[in-house]
């Protein structure tokens, strides 16, 4: 008897279970919490850098001992090597947030607008694989703080400094989305019973 199994589908849901867990949006929100810092003030480029570990490094980490042991762990084929890693989830977006520093310098109007867009098209990858709800959600949400952040430049402030604010607001939301998301999930899933053996060798 042959099985025909739906890969896709597998996946997708495998993807929506472990996105449930509320961790990927409490580090995204902690990492543009901390990338705003760089937009308040250009002086600490290296909290691009520590923001990109709270997805590289924190997340997986949270993951290994939060949500694996409640719901199992598949790897699929795809990018999971170091190389890819260093490419897709550090390199790739300090390249993309340097353009959109670039383009905020040339057009400085734009910066807000520059940042929901490209939020947003980080997000809607994610959205479309998992077809998760909240997900489409926060794209909207990405391109809403880009109107927000124009909003604000038109009373007066600072591009910059209006982006900071953008990214704070976000995160904001952000931290606090994942953290009902994760207490939702902790109740869903509690931890796994550890059964102690009372055998003695003799």
């Amino acid at each position: 008897m042959v099985l025909s199994i739906d890969i896709r589908r597998v996946k997708r849901e495998s993807y929506r279970i472990i996105r449930q867990d509320g961790l990927s949006d409490i580090c995204a929100g902690l990492m543009l919490g901390i990338m705003a810092l760089f937009f308040f003030d250009f002086r600490y480029a290296g909290a691009l850098i520590v923001g990109c570990a709270m997805q590289t490094v924190l997340l997986p980490a949270c993951r290994r001992g939060i949500t694996y042991p409640r719901v199992g762990y598949v790897k699929f084929p795809g990018r999971s090597d170091g190389k890819s890693l260093l490419l897709w989830d550090i390199a790739l977006p300090l390249i993309v947030v340097g353009l959109i520093i670039c383009i905020g310098i040339w057009v400085r109007q734009l910066l807000p607008v520059c940042l929901g867009t490209f939020l947003a098209g980080l997000a809607l990858p994610a959205a479309r694989i998992t077809r998760y709800t909240l997900d489409y959600i926060f794209v909207g949400l990405f391109f809403v703080s880009g109107v927000v952040g124009q909003l604000v430049i038109s009373l007066g402030c600072d591009p910059a400094i209006a982006a900071a604010y953008q990214l704070w607001g976000l995160s904001g939301i952000l931290v606090s989305v994942g953290a009902v998301e994760l207490v939702c999930f902790l109740r869903k899933y509690p931890s796994p019973v550890v059964e102690v053996s009372n055998d003695t060798t003799n």
